[in-house]
């Protein structure tokens, strides 16, 4: 199934400029409003046709006959083995899955989003049936808990969990009093009845040496490739797919490609062998990491994971992480973020437009000629940093107080006052700041440049 896969995703990626034309960009943003509409009673474990082109294959055990053949028609994700959404015919496909994923740290489901558009392949593994009863206990000895690799209190200890950790049972050591548990879906193992409550459910015999798979939900493990340097105009974006989870609490494990991705917040995510798999962190915070080595992302930032073929020919990760860098604020703002169920933006990595206070408390203007390039500083209660001149619109950064920057032009905002530019699609009020240099001289933009 993956090496046809593999031959189709060289056709869609063929078609990515078929949406070309006078309908361009404002096809891509329908798009997103009718997802936005068509799927907005979307069950959680489903995928929502959203907009033109989506095909799914279902698996060949399922017993259910389906397809996504209508904006608004849904399957549930467990029933997909893959899907392509494409941009073929002058079309821009679109789709969205809603699904629970348990986090990093509890067996709790909290609700999870990803949305593919343009051209993508997404491949979906065999779900994993989850053991029942998965029965809710608690850890109640004072000192904590010790959960080990075997029923036995000489068995190595795996983790120490603290008092009122919440755990899920599966199964009772058919020889002892000890119960066979999850403290995390990548985390098993024994613990001793007398440290936690009694569960309420019957629990089946499970033996010492008893396999048991990690809890991944359907959504929380696929391998996808995608357009990369696609956008069919100058407004609109490229192909990937968006990724979210809630920004609260613990981060929520992926398995993407063969790399993990530890995601709080929502993520833009892009893939080909050729030039890897890019993860730009939008809003929160995560982990990317493969066997080699692990980065913490940042908002504004990106990193890329190299990528090879493997013999089956999925996508594996062929080198460690590479540093995070700050991406193209700007050509992320085009991302359809507003199909995704919870309010996010783009963030911004303001130091690459942006110098930091001076260490000495003085100003940043100090000694500034009247002819040197304009700069200007934020006034004692900082200044917002915002997406378009208008105070309505979202502040994606904040400067505090002294810290400068060159503005590239001037403009008269929708607010009626002037603002300084500081890039595309980045702007600071003029009364919040400071300035100093030779600003007449900048040049005048329109309020929409």
């Amino acid at each position: 199934m993956r090496r046809v896969a593999l031959v189709i995703i060289v056709f869609l990626l063929a078609a990515s400029g078929a949406a070309q034309g006078e309908a361009c960009p404002a096809l891509q943003q329908n798009a997103a409003a009718q997802v936005v509409s068509v799927c907005a009673e979307q069950a959680a474990g489903s995928l929502c046709h959203g907009q033109a082109t989506v095909t799914p294959v279902l698996r060949r055990s399922t017993v259910r006959a389906g397809a996504l053949d209508a904006p608004g028609d849904a399957l549930p994700i467990a029933d997909v083995d893959w899907l392509s959404v494409s941009s073929v015919d002058k079309t821009w496909g679109m789709a969205r899955a809603r699904f629970p994923a348990y986090s990093d740290d509890s067996l709790e489901p909290r609700d999870s989003a990803l949305l593919a558009f343009g051209n993508v392949a997404l491949f979906f593994p065999e779900p994993v049936e989850l053991p029942a009863p998965l029965a809710a206990i608690r850890v109640t000895a004072s000192q904590g808990a010790n959960l080990r690799e075997q029923p036995d209190t000489e068995s190595p200890i795996i983790a120490r969990l603290a008092l009122s950790r919440e755990l899920k049972a599966i199964g009772r050591h058919a020889g002892g009093d000890w119960l066979l548990v999850y403290a995390t879906p990548e985390q098993r193992g024994w613990i001793s009845q007398s440290v936690v409550s009694q569960p309420r459910e019957r629990l089946p015999a499970r033996d010492a040496h008893a396999e048991t798979a990690s809890l991944w939900r359907a959504g929380q493990r696929f391998d996808f490739h995608s357009g990369l340097d696609d956008a069919p105009c100058d407004n609109a974006p490229e192909s990937g797919i968006l990724l979210q989870t809630p920004k609260a609490g613990s981060p929520i494990p992926f398995m993407i490609n063969g790399a993990r991705l530890m995601l709080g917040g929502t993520a833009w995510l892009q893939a080909q062998v050729s030039d890897g798999m890019r993860v730009h962190l939008l809003d929160g915070a995560a982990w990317l990491s493969t066997a080699g080595a692990s980065v913490k992302l940042a908002s504004g930032k990106v990193a890329n994971v190299a990528l090879e073929r493997t013999a089956e020919g999925d996508l594996a990760p062929a080198d460690a992480p590479t540093a995070p860098i700050a991406y193209a604020y700007h050509e992320l703002t085009k991302l359809p973020i507003a199909a995704l169920p919870q309010e996010t933006r783009v963030g911004l990595d303001l130091y690459t437009l942006v110098d930091a206070a001076p260490a000495s408390g003085e100003s940043p203007l100090v000694g500034l000629a009247a002819d040197a390039p304009c700069r200007f500083s934020a006034g004692q209660s900082g200044a917002n940093v915002r997406s378009r001149p208008d105070r309505a619109a979202p502040v994606i950064a904040v400067m505090a107080y002294r810290e400068s920057a060159e503005p590239l032009a001037r403009g008269l905002g929708g607010d009626r006052l002037p603002w300084w530019k500081l890039a595309d699609s980045v702007w600071v009020r003029v009364d919040a700041t400071v300035a100093g240099g030779a600003c007449n001289a900048l040049r005048l933009v329109r309020v929409d440049a």
